[in-house]
């Protein structure tokens, strides 16, 4: 009998390929936010998620008795995209409304249930406010404030969320595996992602090819700490 070749069998990128093991159940998978404008992101890329960055800038609100100024703006997780409201409650305290029109309280303190979500502590002038995700200061000046004086303070988050792992990212929360091929091309797109408790295969990962060998290596380790491990 004869001998007749085979063509070999070449096994194409699918959902879920790089995987050898996983935890019982739906351990090991999260869903995910992927941001828009990295296209067609394959099965087993390597994702990273970045911490959100935010600007913030408050302004005076036309009308104001007093001529204090506010300064230091700064917003940070867990801040709230939006508009904070800062009303003055006298000449030297002030309320903060986050944009849900919750109360927030000065540091260390709390809300006040049993007073309609009042803030029990409020701000004050001349001192750093700084409370959930939110920081600044009003100063006084010539002219004193009185109650019902404002500032805005407009929250805007301009980075941050899952993306493909490359050699710019910073500040990563986190990492995963993205399980099945999602196109980003028109939008952000929800995906499924490995993020802890497995074994993948490492020959079958996804790199970007901005990211150095020390960089994959760092990834790797980050990776290993949330028990997704390379076999």
């Amino acid at each position: 009998m004869s001998y007749v070749p085979q063509t070999p069998l070449v096994e194409q990128r699918h959902a879920g390929g790089f995987i050898v093991s996983l935890a019982n159940g739906h351990q090991s998978i999260d869903q995910v936010l992927i941001n828009q404008g990295f296209g067609r992101v394959e099965a087993g890329t390597v994702l990273a998620d970045v911490a959100s960055a935010y600007t913030a800038t408050g302004t005076a609100t036309a009308g104001n008795t007093g001529n204090g100024t506010m300064s230091g703006v700064v917003a940070q997780a867990p801040a709230l995209t939006g508009t904070y409201i800062v009303t003055l409650t006298s000449e030297t305290e002030f309320l903060v409304v986050n944009p849900n029109g919750e109360p927030v309280p000065a540091q260390g303190g709390t809300i006040d249930l049993s007073a309609e979500g009042v803030a029990d502590s409020p701000g004050a002038v001349g001192a750093v406010f700084n409370s959930q995700g939110i920081g600044f200061l009003v100063a006084a000046g010539s002219a004193a404030f009185v109650s019902g004086d404002s500032f805005n303070i407009v929250v805007a988050e301009t980075g941050g969320g899952w993306t493909p792992l490359n050699s710019a990212s910073a500040d990563v929360a986190a990492y995963g595996l993205l399980y099945r091929v999602t196109d980003t091309t028109n939008g952000p797109a929800t995906a499924a992602a490995v993020v802890r408790n497995a074994e993948v295969n490492g020959s079958e990962l996804v790199w970007d090819p901005s990211l150095t060998a020390a960089q994959q290596d760092a990834a790797i380790v980050a990776l290993k700490s949330q028990g997704v491990v390379q076999r």
